[in-house]
């Protein structure tokens, strides 16, 4: 090649190649501008937690139960620390976190480990200080929200969320899509010394909704130490109470122990209800006027004979009338009662107080508990389930049960969540008082409180007495059914259920022990009731015993 072509290519290559330059210029910052701005957003920015932030669960009187706080997810990337020992002690002192987990930690994973996943605005600044005095490096920070419970009540209500602030049990997940902000999360920046740069121009609006509970705190707090109180001194496997507003059908309060995330006794646990389910038997005797308040029974020396199978008595009077078969819960009396009224009365009665179906109270795993078709009962079938045997009940079913007693015969509907309340200021109101059904005529109204009134006063449940208020209810005692399909003498479910005042009741409360490692009865139960009425009825001055007299 000579020079002249030498050259001539030369001049063609310093033609092409500054057009090369400049298209491929044109193509970096024009065409694919987006595409490189995207990489480069991305190694700068990312999305925060913010996307999970949650609405509040308040109570009645618009208390916090639950809130989303701003905290801090603190990990490290070993890969990245300079000085290993040095940033260890920093995190463990100012994070609170044991310096042997996080030794541990170094050594077994990988590369990346979490520090803590929850530090709160004030272990953050000092961090991000300490990072900035020491030159530290390999410490990422997350800015996300944590749950917090200010009043520590009710958790198993309330539930619980996971790590990433979604509900994971109680109403925290069964109104999660309301509870949970669904906008878009923000992009922050994270400086070099681990701090985080929100970028400019972003809304900060909160589009979660509120959800309010029917629960009164304070009445709460009352009920779950009471109650935690007495199961802890009588060793009990279980137990729960559930205070009921009596006329509306309101749960002001409902307390399990020993609490478990994600269970509520009163809601989910079932039991034959023995001795509290004569009333219902009374009841349904009066109603259909198969007796009258004064009708005797024969005891037959305490041996009653039903096709063969012997039920027992254990008190010593040869007759009773319908008030004593209360006040001593004689299994013979109300036995023979429900044998009168008959299978399929006993059971139309046993539907129209709501047993057999959910009472929709809008909570987790509710039971409907069992109640089996009235053709298929047998005579003993009928006069167990006089006192309440064969016959499967929740705590909601049996407190809502006596509230109709209670209120004057109607059966309402129990209501949990008491309304939604969006940023936008609109609401929801879901407790909205409702009756189901009237279950009972006034007279049998009048004749039932008064016999449940001297169970209070003369017969078993003298431990409910109050000595400012009249109180109406019944004790129950159950041989607790086990595994094996056989009733267990020594294992007892002992409960009571009663309203207070007696005249216009405030409150129906339902308290129930299951497997005390004594043999209470249904007495200890009937003396937590007096007492977390006496604490509950505190928040209500306006209840007085001579405003809600009782006319004989």
């Amino acid at each position: 090649m000579n020079t002249v072509t030498r050259l001539k290519l030369i001049g063609i290559l310093c033609f092409f190649i500054p057009i090369a330059v400049v298209l491929q210029l044109i193509n970096l910052q024009t065409l694919r501008h987006e595409e490189f701005t995207t990489r480069s957003q991305e190694r700068v920015y990312k999305k925060t937690k913010e996307n999970v932030f949650r609405g509040r669960i308040l109570d009645r009187n618009g208390n916090i139960l639950a809130e989303s706080l701003r905290s801090y997810a603190i990990a490290v990337t070993k890969n990245n620390v300079k000085d290993q020992t040095l940033t260890l002690n920093i995190l463990a002192k100012v994070l609170h976190v044991d310096l042997s987990f996080l030794k541990k930690q170094w050594r077994e994973k990988k590369n990346f480990f979490y520090v803590k996943k929850d530090a709160t605005p004030i272990e953050y600044e000092k961090l991000l200080a300490e990072i900035r005095s020491n030159k530290l490096s390999g410490i990422e920070i997350e800015p996300r929200y944590s749950r917090i419970y200010p009043y520590g009540v009710a958790q198993d209500i309330i539930g619980s969320t996971n790590s990433e602030n979604i509900g994971f049990s109680g109403i925290e997940l069964m109104y999660n899509d309301i509870l949970a902000d669904k906008k878009e999360g923000k992009l922050v920046k994270k400086a070099r010394d681990g701090g985080i740069i929100y970028e400019a121009g972003q809304e900060d609006v909160n589009e979660a909704a509120d959800v309010y509970l029917t629960i009164d705190a304070l009445g709460q707090y009352f009920t779950e130490e009471t109650l935690k109180y007495y199961a802890e001194k009588f060793k009990v496997k279980n137990a729960f109470a559930i205070v009921q507003d009596s006329y509306t059908g309101e749960v002001l309060a409902a307390a399990s122990y020993p609490y478990r995330d994600g269970r509520s006794l009163p809601f989910q646990f079932t039991y034959e209800p023995g001795s509290t389910f004569k009333t219902i038997a009374v009841a349904a005797a009066l109603d259909t006027n198969t007796i009258k308040p004064n009708d005797t029974f024969s005891m037959e020396n305490n041996k009653f004979n039903v096709s063969g199978i012997i039920i027992k008595d254990h008190q010593d009077k040869p007759s009773l009338n319908v008030t004593e078969i209360l006040e001593v819960s004689s299994n013979i009396g109300a036995a023979k009662i429900a044998l009168q009224v008959g299978a399929k009365n006993l059971y139309t009665y046993f539907k129209k107080f709501g047993f057999g179906v959910k009472s929709n109270v809008n909570f987790l795993s509710e039971s409907p508990g069992i109640l089996r078709d009235h053709p298929t009962w047998k005579p003993i079938d009928t006069a167990k389930a006089g006192y309440g045997y064969t016959v499967s009940a929740s705590g909601i079913q049996i407190v809502s049960a006596y509230s109709a007693i209670a209120n004057g015969g109607a059966l309402m509907q129990a209501h949990l969540i008491s309304k939604i309340k969006y940023p936008s200021g609109k609401e929801d109101v879901l407790a909205t008082p409702m009756r189901i059904r009237q279950v009972l005529k006034p007279d049998t109204i009048k004749n039932l409180k008064k016999m449940l009134i001297s169970v209070v006063e003369n017969g078993t449940a003298k431990s409910a007495k109050m000595p400012a208020y009249k109180v109406a209810g019944k004790t129950g005692t159950t041989e607790k059914l086990m595994a094996s399909g056989k009733y267990e003498k020594r294992a007892h479910i002992a409960s009571f259920c009663g309203f207070v005042p007696a005249g216009k009741p405030r409150l129906t409360i339902l308290v129930v022990l299951d497997e005390p490692e004594k043999s209470l009865f249904g007495s200890m139960s009937a003396k937590i009731f007096s007492e977390i009425a006496a604490k509950f009825l505190t928040l209500y001055p306006e209840v007085n015993e001579e405003s809600y007299a009782i006319k004989n």
